[in-house]
């Protein structure tokens, strides 16, 4: 019979050698890699998600899954960029592609950097807001918008809100399709007009890609193409200071509070400007849209929707169409 330092010593060389095997197993050294691969480390707690949505983007003709493409690839829990692919889909993307540090792989520092540098330009965003916003069909003769007017966290100017009608309906009819998720379709476009002193200083908007994820794009005072906000508390870079909260699960004013009303913050006041008719406690409770962020959109747009039909409702003056759209959503 073995004596308890034996039994000890054995299974402390066991856990060493499964330590081992684990190890070499994790290490990519093992692995005969292409002379093209780069690794790339990221300190975040999905990093496959958030390379799926910077290099997506680089995919051409339209946005797609990049590890599908070829233009990155994961190994033993490692990733890695395909320098060959990467400079196949976009032209001249390997000169800002830079191991600054020269320590063998591209660090978030240092993909932030590069996507900064290219990513407007790989996603061909219109130079012009107006050519932008003709693409989007908003003008005179465009569809119905929502419009709603905020004050938040985001930044200290008052923030008028559009988003298409048909996508918030959209969104709504599938809602049962898509597992009880607010999912808007292709193409959805969110404007964010801000204002300071009256005065329109820079545009944000948000675009849905093909491969489900937002496009953030920012124009500026002179309504030419920017690579980040400027107003206050904090300038903000496109998309890589867009996408951490949007990706997050943390709450923010006014929405967290809504249908009460949040209390200033540090940097002025937080509300939504809306009739008292649309804070609707029994929808806010069904969608938990901010909480959900099932789209990764922070706003309470389908929220409010749904709340104004609800009004309508109850005045008598809602149409049959609107009204077949509410049924399907049994809110009490």
């Amino acid at each position: 019979m073995k004596s308890r330092s034996e039994v000890l010593t054995a299974s402390l060389l066991l856990v060493v050698l499964i330590f081992f095997i684990q190890a070499c197993r994790d290490d990519s050294s093992l692995v005969d890699l292409p002379a093209s691969y780069l690794r790339v480390v990221l300190d975040e707690s999905d990093p496959e998600r958030l390379l799926s949505y910077y290099f997506g983007g680089y995919v051409v003709p339209d946005p797609a899954n990049p590890f599908e493409a070829g233009l990155l690839a994961k190994i033993n829990r490692r990733f890695y960029i395909n320098l060959d692919t990467l400079e196949f889909h976009f032209p001249g993307a390997l000169s800002y592609l830079t191991d600054s540090n020269g320590n063998d792989r591209i660090d978030e520092e240092e993909l932030e950097s590069f996507v900064a540098a290219t990513y407007n330009r790989a996603r061909q965003f219109p130079r012009t807001l107006d050519t932008l916003l003709s693409q989007a069909n908003l003008g005179p003769d465009a569809d119905r918008w929502l419009d709603i007017e905020i004050d938040g966290v985001m930044t200290t100017a008052r923030r008028r809100v559009h988003i298409q009608d048909t996508a918030v309906r959209a969104a709504l009819a599938d809602y049962d399709v898509n597992d009880e998720r607010i999912l808007y379709p292709e193409g959805t476009t969110i404007i964010g007009e801000h204002y300071i002193d009256a005065r329109r200083v820079e545009t944000t908007v948000m675009r849905k890609r093909a491969d489900s994820f937002w496009d953030f794009v920012v124009y500026g005072a002179n309504d030419t193409l920017a690579q980040g906000t400027t107003t206050p508390p904090k300038e903000l870079k496109s998309p890589t200071q867009c996408v951490g909260c949007h990706f997050g699960s943390k709450l923010f004013e006014p929405e967290k509070s809504f249908p009460a009303r949040a209390r200033p913050g540090p940097h002025g006041p937080r509300e939504l400007y809306v009739d008292e008719t649309l804070r609707d406690a029994p929808v806010v409770r069904y969608f938990d849209e901010h909480r959900k962020r099932s789209d990764t959109i922070l706003g309470l747009y389908t929220t409010l929707f749904v709340a104004d039909l609800r009004r309508q409702q109850r005045s008598g003056i809602i149409s049959e169409r609107d009204a077949a759209l509410l049924a399907r959503h049994p809110i009490r």
